[in-house]
């Protein structure tokens, strides 16, 4: 009998120890997923965030700032163990995360079949030099000057970027431009295709290429075809319909995206001209034209006047009237991408090399009785030169601008500091319905929607970008 209590009191001990044994295990194994990384972070610098599974599988890395703003989703592979998965400290788009909390919500599906929850913390702490973007103004280059060349860039911090030409047998040029003031802007690198004293390049094709000396890793390269002389100037002529119509196929929208443009040829960019009631000087003004990206629909001609139909700036109505033809030139817009926005929809649709890549909400102006200009105008347009990374109006500062009608700019979401957090919300529940002044306003942030946002516009649209606007 003694034995028999003896035994079952070693059995209770070892089955004790058993549970013990496993729950200790799955407590061990449970807190082995992990995920961490520096406790500060500086854009355009490697990283590393090393991820601790008790299993294999499929690990989703959610990037959101203190307002719980989506700035990026990573996705790894992992084995059981340690992995490391490298980052620049960088968002989906290689957009520069200004200085603040954040933090990574991680998900692991094991193979298993459980789901593993964590969050890693950490602070971003500014950026080291990067070269941003640069976007040529043509593929082209003349090297009789018919057309000016240059190359739009913009750097993270003060550094130099370098330019560089080769073909086939090498590099045949380089050339070094400091940049120094970022909060005034980009800068263009100008070039007329001199490889030295006297000497310009061969006609050709070539590959460009710039990036920044402290940062080599981030570069941008395009191929660039150097002929002897332009085409010269083209003729005016009668364009036909110069936007869409709702319910065109994809094909039809980039076809007419990609028509040559009539537009004001010595204006700058946000100077008006009065479009007149009838070809002559003295009559009276029926509409303001916006600028030399904004296109008109030429109608016919009388003498030395054109008859055209815009739509004019003062209150975003459609307007016929005349122009001077000695004020007009024609210019071509880029061949890559273009940009439909439907104020009806109050959406944006972006088009690359004639395929619809997304579709994405954005908020356009909203006029009043006392100020009508607010509409935003409808008409097609060209994009213009970068303004620099943002602008302050009205209590918001708002990132990101590019301009395409004088004053009009398509932009980000604008935003106000609540101490080192930048907060969007104001902007952010506008999207998809008419609020702003008569600008564009474009989500900043990432959904799963839709993939672009409004930094992938800023860093990818080059010169001369077609945008058009629907009306209502």
């Amino acid at each position: 009998m003694l034995r028999l209590h003896r035994r079952c009191v070693c059995i209770l001990f070892l089955l004790l120890l058993s549970a013990a044994v496993f729950f200790s295990c799955a407590a061990l194994s449970e807190e082995a997923f992990s995920v961490s990384l520096p406790k500060t972070v500086k854009g355009y610098t490697p990283c590393e965030i090393r991820i601790y599974a008790p299993v294999a599988g499929e690990a989703v890395l959610r990037l959101y700032d203190a307002k719980k703003n989506p700035w990026r989703v990573m996705r790894a592979s992992v084995v059981p163990g340690e992995n490391v998965l490298p980052w620049d400290g960088l968002g989906e788009h290689l957009e520069r995360l200004f200085a603040g909390p954040y933090h990574f919500e991680v998900s692991l599906t094991g193979e298993d079949g459980e789901v593993r929850n964590t969050t890693a913390r950490f602070r971003i702490s500014g950026t080291t030099p990067a070269l941003v973007y640069a976007l040529p103004s043509s593929e082209t280059l003349y090297l009789d000057g018919s057309e000016d060349w240059f190359a739009e860039c913009y750097v993270s911090f003060e550094c130099t970027v370098r330019m560089e030409v080769r073909n086939e047998s090498g590099v045949l040029f380089t050339r070094d431009e400091h940049f120094g003031d970022v909060d005034g802007g980009g800068a263009q690198i100008r070039w007329k295709g001199s490889v030295g004293r006297d000497e310009t390049i061969p006609p050709g094709e070539y590959t460009v290429s710039f990036y920044s000396l402290p940062n080599p890793d981030y570069s941008f390269s395009w191929p660039l075809h150097v002929l002897e002389a332009g085409s010269g100037p083209e003729e005016i002529r009668e364009t036909g319909p110069i936007l869409p119509e709702r319910g065109m196929s994809d094909a039809e929208i980039w076809d007419i995206m990609m028509r040559p443009s009539v537009v004001l040829k010595d204006a700058g960019a946000d100077a008006d001209m009065n479009l007149y009631a009838s070809p002559s000087a003295r009559s009276r003004s029926v509409a303001t034209i916006g600028g030399n990206t904004q296109a008109m629909e030429v109608l016919g001609f009388e003498g030395s006047w054109v008859k055209v139909r815009v739509w004019s700036h003062r209150d975003g109505q459609a307007a016929v009237g005349y122009v001077r033809k000695s004020n007009l030139t024609v210019r071509r817009p880029g061949s890559h991408y273009g940009l439909l926005i439907d104020k009806r929809d109050q959406t944006l649709a972006v088009y690359q090399d004639g395929l619809r890549m997304a579709v994405m909400p954005v908020t356009t102006g909203m006029p009043t009785k006392k100020a009508p200009s607010r509409e935003t105008p409808a008409g097609a347009f060209l994009t213009s030169l970068r303004l620099g990374a943002s602008f302050a109006q009205a209590g918001y500062r708002y990132e990101y601008p590019i301009r395409y009608d004088g004053v009009n700019m398509i932009h980000g979401l604008g935003y106000v500091r609540v101490g080192r957090v930048r907060d969007y919300s104001d902007n952010l529940i506008l999207l998809g319905q008419k609020a702003s002044h008569g600008c564009v306003r474009v989500n900043l942030f990432i959904t799963d929607s839709c993939p672009i946002n409004i930094y992938w516009l800023w860093t990818h649209l080059p010169y001369h970008t077609r945008v058009i606007v629907l009306d209502n």
